[in-house]
């Protein structure tokens, strides 16, 4: 599904447009004039469809770059990267030995499991060849676009949210940071942290977004600022906004 002229939606599942397995986060494909990467793996139970898809674009993604640690978001990562030779896998550096052992209470897992989210036999596969991406890193796809990651802690140690700059629009991949609305996620997991989760929302504010590209749920093509502005407004009033979870 193309969004724009550098971004496709390559899995989704039934949080989002059911374009894969249910347990999948949104997928993006990002293509610069030299090189692509993926943001975010989903679950792997589909990961086959996910390289098809990526394939029928005719592109070959050097990077996988991960929001965060839980399931739906990168537990697909070591099938990606059986499948898609020479891809490197990113990730925050405080989730990266939870990804690389397939920690199940380190990415919370077990307490997605607990509440019938995860069927009891899904297993995170151990992606040991993780890498830390830096906040503030950038990766240049060559013809102006670039993205960048920025460190958003607060639904999960070691969230990153990767802003996209092109020569006619700048976008947001929020992962499971912020939503359309300026919703959130929170949840009663160990790394769930309110006052970091509200620095990283207004930290986002100040960004320059036409367009969101969130985690799950729909997607914002335009004037994208007002979802990141809602939620900055919201803990300015000492408030939570409205959670998706």
């Amino acid at each position: 599904m193309r969004l724009t002229d550098h971004v496709s939606l390559v899995a989704s599942g039934a949080y989002g447009f059911d374009l894969s397995d249910p347990l999948d986060c949104h997928v993006y494909l990002v293509r610069g004039a030299r090189h692509s990467v993926l943001v975010d793996a989903g679950a792997g139970r589909s990961a086959h469809a996910v390289v098809r898809a990526v394939r029928a674009t005719g592109a070959d993604p050097g990077h996988l770059l991960l929001t965060h640690g839980h399931a739906d978001h990168a537990g697909g990562a070591a099938a990606l990267a059986e499948r898609l030779p020479g891809l490197r896998v990113r990730a925050g550096a405080e989730a990266t030995a939870w990804i690389a052992a397939g920690d199940e209470h380190g990415v919370s897992l077990d307490r997605g499991k607990a509440a019938g989210y995860y069927p009891a036999d899904y297993t995170f596969a151990p992606c040991p060849q993780v890498e830390a991406m830096g906040d503030g890193e950038e990766i240049d796809l060559g013809g102006g676009v670039v993205l960048r990651a920025v460190a958003t802690p607060g639904h999960a140690d070691g969230h990153l949210c990767y802003h996209l700059r092109t020569p006619d629009y700048r976008a947001l991949f929020s992962g499971d940071c912020v939503f359309t609305g300026g919703r959130v996620s929170l949840q009663n997991l160990h790394d769930c942290r309110v006052p970091e989760y509200a620095a990283s929302l207004t930290l986002l504010a100040t960004l320059d977004v036409d367009a969101l590209f969130p985690g799950h749920h729909e997607v914002s093509l335009a004037r994208a600022g007002r979802h990141l502005a809602a939620a900055r407004d919201t803990v300015a009033r000492g408030l939570l906004p409205r959670s998706t979870t």
